[in-house]
């Protein structure tokens, strides 16, 4: 299970096919779409939002990685770097301003995974 929801988080791709794109680019740093979605798989037709507000779910999540990311910087800096209070705080701002498109996705991609599982059998739709 684990090694399908990295799969999918690092590589875009939708939860149960492993197949199609998730997000319409892979480009994380296009800031003119690196927020847009398919609205569903093009291979097993998955409807990715399956109601309204279906990602406020995802904004846990991201607080979660950034909670990981102030602690790991917190400890590098406490232990390694001995900065001041400032110039620490200055950085972990920096860093998540700039990690804010792939924490938009990555979020995304694993509030998605959390309610659809990997399977390998899974029908391919058929286009007419």
């Amino acid at each position: 299970m684990l090694k399908s929801l990295f799969y999918s988080v690092l590589w875009n791709k939708c939860p149960q096919c492993h197949e199609a794109d998730v997000f319409t680019t892979n480009k994380a740093y296009d800031l003119k779409q690196f927020d847009k979605m398919n609205e569903s798989c093009s291979v097993c037709g998955l409807k990715y939002e399956k109601e309204p507000g279906y990602f406020f779910g995802a904004m846990y999540v991201s607080y979660a990685l950034m909670v990981g990311w102030f602690v790991i910087t917190w400890i590098a800096d406490s232990f390694i770097f001995h900065s001041e209070t400032w110039q620490y705080l200055t950085f972990v701002i920096i860093t998540i301003i700039l990690f804010m498109p792939l924490t938009f996705r990555i979020s995304r991609l694993i509030w998605l995974n959390l309610f659809v599982k990997y399977n390998k059998n899974t029908i391919v739709k058929t286009t007419n």
